[in-house]
């Protein structure tokens, strides 16, 4: 009897456990993979900011990769923000990526439109690493210029340059946009450099969503008073068992010292006067 009520505890800790892991970890899902760990760190920070619990793990399907995992009921509304956030972010090449793609029969053309989609890709690293900065595009019209050509008939160089940014005020002057790209494309004059500024809509997170620590656990608020319930339910249960045990084992006890006595009293009968 006492070995089956302790399999009975143990088997009802047991459940508990598995509830738990399941409301923790087996019901999430990925959202992203593929991504280097910065990348990673990069969409944790702004879904979690969102009011969802978001983790990073090891991509099993992509060596050195890492993924984001988010609950299954999340799994859309994490999409919809990383989609809002731009993340993660569009792998844009630079100049040495972009040289490095050789064709079989190189020319003075593709070698300077190579170029040119490299420094485009340096300048949208350069304003992406900017806080506040949510997307950056950067395209640059850099004509072909023919050393055979008589006079002066070549068209400028000019550039236009899109940045999405959250906050009232942009994180950068346009004087400042203006400069960091005609520096970095000769014969770039920084008048001849368009701006645009557009401002990204701020982040409503409903209040359900607040982010609340239970222990080592972060959960969204709705999360908690479930998760408390549970909890408490495997607490009581346990509690139920233990008396369920002690209960048993006292009348176990009571059983045991009334066969002793029951012995002892025909041994004392038999007893010569």
């Amino acid at each position: 009897m006492r070995r089956g009520v302790t399999g009975a505890t143990r088997d009802g800790r047991a459940a508990l456990t598995l509830a738990l892991s399941c409301l923790l970890a087996a019901c999430s899902v990925p959202v992203a993979a593929g991504l280097d760990e910065g990348d990673a760190n990069e969409a944790v920070v702004a879904l979690e900011r969102g009011g969802i619990v978001a983790e990073k793990e090891r991509d099993p399907e992509t060596e050195a990769a890492y993924r984001v995992l988010v609950a299954r009921d999340d799994a859309s509304s994490a999409v919809g923000l990383l989609a809002e956030e731009n993340l993660p972010r569009r792998a844009t090449p630079g100049v040495l990526s972009a040289l490095g793609q050789g064709s079989m029969v190189p020319s003075r053309l593709s070698e300077q439109a190579k170029l040119v989609t490299g420094t485009s890709g340096e300048l949208e690293r350069s304003l992406l690493s900017l806080d506040g900065v949510v997307s950056a595009r950067v395209h640059l019209a850099v004509p072909a210029r023919d050393p055979l050509a008589l006079g002066d008939g070549t068209v400028p160089t000019t550039a236009s340059v899109l940045l999405r940014h959250r906050g009232a005020a942009p994180p950068i002057a346009t004087g400042d946009v203006q400069r960091l790209v005609a520096g970095a494309v000769a014969g770039l004059e920084p008048q001849q450099v368009s701006v645009v500024l557009s401002l990204a809509p701020a982040l409503a997170r409903p209040k359900e969503r607040d982010l609340a620590r239970v222990g080592p656990l972060t959960l969204t608020r709705s999360s908690v008073t479930p998760l408390r319930l549970l909890i408490g339910g495997g607490v009581l249960l346990n509690l139920v068992l233990l008396g369920v045990v002690l209960l048993l084992w006292t009348r176990m006890r009571r059983t045991e010292l009334a066969l002793a006595d029951a012995k002892v009293s025909p041994n004392s009968a038999k007893t010569p006067r």
